[in-house]
């Protein structure tokens, strides 16, 4: 941990010193004002002294008329500037969030035309290392760390920063162009079983029941099924719908109410009589079909923390669930993975990935068949077949259908 002590001067002056132990040697830094080493004391804390030194004598040595890459960071993300266009006000708020919790605690006091490419690797370094933001201030060995997508998430962002101030003219280069983020381990999504389902759902209150029956039964996601409102399903339709035109999402921590995630997010999905069934007597247009229990929206981290764990926790206990005749759970889903769950009955049942891409509300096919291509059942066995079908009206010559050596 580093220190700020002061040093009165034989002037009368007084002087701030930042001092910290450095590979076994006590390493410090004055400051004229209290202010300034206060500020380098907590980025020492923050990036380690050796990074510290190089911000500070980099900020020395800068131009007058060129930004830090925090101050550039926030022009970029500023509606008022025009640089970034296209984006709701929430996922701004959201990219200002990350840029905080990430590369501005490493970089952020840098004249942005000074950061070189070894500066981003070895911020990438720091960041594999860092636990997610809400597990930081808890001990070590109880800390999750950033995911490897989360990590490719910032770093894309932090590129975007960089191309823009090559185009205004601040850098001549990208130094985030091209850079390599550690794979990782990716957590496997999980794909339940009916049995499974049912298992959870015996551990669950009854009014969420109904919760955890329409997301796997719909695909809907959290945000989406919570916004819902009775004058949003259409029970007399043949079938039934649920038209999805909102979703909730999260400004500076606090739920919004706003569009789906995409264009495409904004479809109406058919329900089946099993789901029609638990959805109880339709209310008035602007009431919530899915209220919490108090009224009012469902909040998703209430309902993962105080309902879906502790249902996970009692399905996976052996010998409850033996008592009650269900099949013990074995793994830990999450409640998204109700999501996957609908998508691989779906496939499972053979219907077409364009028909799901619709149904799940996917922007691309191409998300598709990346997140459940691999569950489409016998798909190598169906592929040589089609194959097959087609060459039966190929006319081979002799030499081939004989085997000849020739």
């Amino acid at each position: 941990m580093a220190s700020v002590s002061s040093r009165t001067l034989k002037s009368g002056e007084v002087r701030w010193r930042v001092q910290v132990r450095y590979k076994g040697r006590m390493k410090q830094t004055t400051f004229l004002e209290h202010k300034g080493a206060e500020d380098y004391k907590k980025l020492v804390e923050r990036v380690g002294w050796e990074a510290a030194e190089q911000v500070r004598k980099s900020r020395m040595n800068r131009d007058a008329g060129t930004p830090t890459l925090r101050e550039y960071t926030h022009r970029y993300l500023s509606p008022d500037s025009g640089l970034l266009t296209g984006v709701e006000k929430g996922t701004r708020e959201g990219y200002e969030a990350v840029a905080e919790r990430s590369w501005l605690q490493m970089l952020g006091d840098v004249p942005i035309d000074l950061i070189t490419k070894p500066d981003v690797g070895s911020w990438l370094a720091w960041q594999e290392r860092q636990p997610v933001w809400r597990d930081r201030h808890k001990p070590a060995a109880d800390q999750k760390l950033v995911s490897a997508k989360t990590v490719r998430n910032y770093h894309a962002l932090l590129s975007a920063v960089f191309k823009s101030a090559v185009e205004e003219g601040f850098r001549t280069d990208n130094p985030a162009f091209k850079m390599r983020v550690t794979r990782g381990v990716k957590r496997e999504n999980v794909f339940l079983t009916p049995s499974e389902l049912s298992t959870i759902l015996h551990m669950l209150p009854a009014r969420y029941q109904r919760v955890v029956l329409f997301l796997a039964g719909t695909g809907l996601r959290w945000g989406e099924m919570t916004a819902l409102t009775w004058g949003d399903v259409n029970l007399h339709g043949n079938p039934p719908t649920v038209r999805v035109t909102r979703a909730w999402k999260k400004s500076k921590g606090a739920p919004v109410l706003s569009y789906p995630k995409s264009s495409k997010s904004r479809r109406s999905v058919s329900l089946s009589a099993n789901v029609l069934g638990i959805m109880g007597e339709p209310g008035k247009s602007d009431e919530w079909v899915f209220p919490a229990p108090q009224g009012g929206h469902m909040w998703h981290g209430a309902f993962y923390t105080r309902v879906w764990r502790k249902a996970v926790a009692d399905a996976s206990d052996v010998e409850r669930c033996r008592a009650m005749g269900l099949e013990p759970l074995r793994r830990e889903p999450t409640v998204h993975d109700l999501r996957h769950t609908h998508a691989s009955w779906l496939i499972a049942q053979g219907k077409p990935l364009p028909h799901i891409q619709a149904r799940m509300g996917h922007e691309s096919i191409t998300t598709t068949v990346g997140v459940y291509g691999h569950l489409v059942p016998d798909a190598h066995e169906q592929m040589a077949m089609a194959i097959d079908v087609t060459l039966a009206d190929v006319r081979m010559p002799l030499a081939i259908t004989e085997h000849a050596d020739s």
